[in-house]
C-alpha cells in the first residue's frame, strides 16, 4: 500500500468525525432544542403556570448551556429559607418537556440543613415530594455546580410539601 493512500484512509474518518461534531455540536442525542422547536427557559413560564408549576424568576441564572436536555436554574439569593433551584428535564429523543424539579432550602437547625424537593413528571402526571437533610451550598465538581441530593427523611404529598413551605414563608407558586 502506498503511503499517500494510508494517509487518505486515516484522514477521511477524521474529517467525517469532525464534520459530525461541528454539525451536531448542540445535540445530546435525539433532536436538538432548535430542531424540536422547544425552549424551556423563562419563555416557557406561561406553560409552567398552566401546569401549576413555579416559574423561573427573571434574576435566576441558568447553570447549563441551552443545548443540553437538562437545564438547571439557580436563585442568586442564597439566604434561607428560599426557593433555591429548578431543574428542567427534556426527553432524550424529541427534546419535549418531561419533568421539573424544584428545590427549596429551608433553614439550619443545629448543624443540619433541610430541603423540600418537589418533582413534577408530565408523562406520568405525577408529583414526587420529599423532605431531605442536605448540604447548604452547591458543591464544585469539575467546574460544574451540583447540589448534594441529601438524605431522605420523608416522602410527602404535594399538599404536605406546600404546607411545609408555607410554614417557612415560601409560596410554592411564585406568581
Amino acid at each position: 500500500m502506498k503511503p499517500a493512500y494510508r494517509k487518505t484512509l486515516v484522514i477521511i474518518p477524521i474529517i467525517l468525525i469532525l464534520g459530525y461534531i461541528v454539525f451536531d455540536w448542540n445535540k445530546v442525542g435525539g433532536k436538538s432544542f432548535e430542531e424540536a422547536g422547544t425552549d424551556f427557559t423563562k419563555s416557557f413560564n406561561a406553560e409552567r403556570k398552566k401546569m401549576n408549576l413555579p416559574i423561573i424568576p427573571d434574576n435566576w441564572k441558568n447553570l447549563s448551556p441551552l443545548e443540553y436536555k437538562v437545564q438547571t436554574w439557580e436563585n442568586p439569593d442564597l439566604s434561607l429559607p428560599s426557593h433555591s433551584e429548578k431543574t428542567v428535564i427534556a426527553t432524550y429523543e424529541t427534546a419535549e418537556f418531561q419533568s421539573e424539579v424544584d428545590r427549596y432550602n429551608l433553614k439550619k437547625i443545629g448543624g443540619k440543613y433541610y430541603q423540600v424537593v418537589i418533582e413534577f413528571s408530565k408523562a406520568e402526571n405525577q408529583w414526587y415530594c420529599t423532605l431531605r437533610e442536605t448540604s447548604p451550598h452547591p458543591i464544585d465538581v469539575n467546574r460544574k455546580l451540583l447540589r448534594d441530593a441529601g438524605n431522605l427523611i420523608s416522602e410527602l404529598t404535594l399538599e404536605q410539601a406546600t404546607d411545609t413551605l408555607r410554614k417557612y414563608g415560601i409560596e410554592r407558586l411564585n406568581y
